[in-house]
């Protein structure tokens, strides 16, 4: 039996930065990120070209993101889904919460999206969490402690800002 100590690594921003590929840094540990696979991605465009839509009619000072690493605290960045965030625009990495934040779940990713990114997202106050379920068609909404099934064929209102709420259809989202 060895009597030497173990040694949990634990990276900051600063390391990330330095990272080559697509990473994650949740509390110090990075997670490899993998690539999603196309029923993962039709959800996502669905939902942003929706969303985008939504907020181009409302006239929301709003943006769409798919691909945006949100730096949450020195030993923590994630890049969810798809996020939105109203004014002010970030000019490289968004550093504050979003409005609006969605992860579509697969087998690599469920666990974290369902437990650590949810509560990420609830601590720093996103306003509003959607959960996305392409094997079981589900949708739910877990924004702070409260967490709603969303009828798969039905419309919704989602509030984003003041004076921004923009409907979604659920009925497109799934194959």
């Amino acid at each position: 039996m060895s009597t030497a100590p173990k040694y949990l690594p634990s990276y900051t921003i600063d390391d990330y930065q330095k990272w080559e590929g697509n990473w994650e840094l949740i509390d110090g540990v990075p997670l490899a990120m993998s690539s999603p696979f196309a029923p993962h991605e039709r959800i996502v465009t669905r939902l942003a070209r929706m969303i985008g839509n939504a907020i181009e009619n409302q006239k929301c000072q709003c943006e769409v993101y798919t691909n945006l690493d949100w730096i949450v605290a020195k030993d923590t960045v994630i890049r969810p889904d798809l996020m939105v965030v109203c004014d002010p625009q970030p000019m490289r990495h968004l550093e504050r919460p979003p409005a609006f934040m969605a992860e579509v779940l697969s087998t690599y990713t469920r666990l974290t999206d369902l437990n650590t990114k949810r509560s990420i997202a609830q601590q720093n106050g996103v306003k509003n969490y959607l959960i996305l379920c392409p094997d079981e068609k589900t949708i739910v909404e877990a924004s702070g402690a409260q967490v709603v099934d969303i009828d798969p064929t039905s419309i919704w209102t989602m509030h984003l800002c003041d004076g921004c709420e923009i409907q979604i259809d659920a009925t497109v989202l799934f194959d």
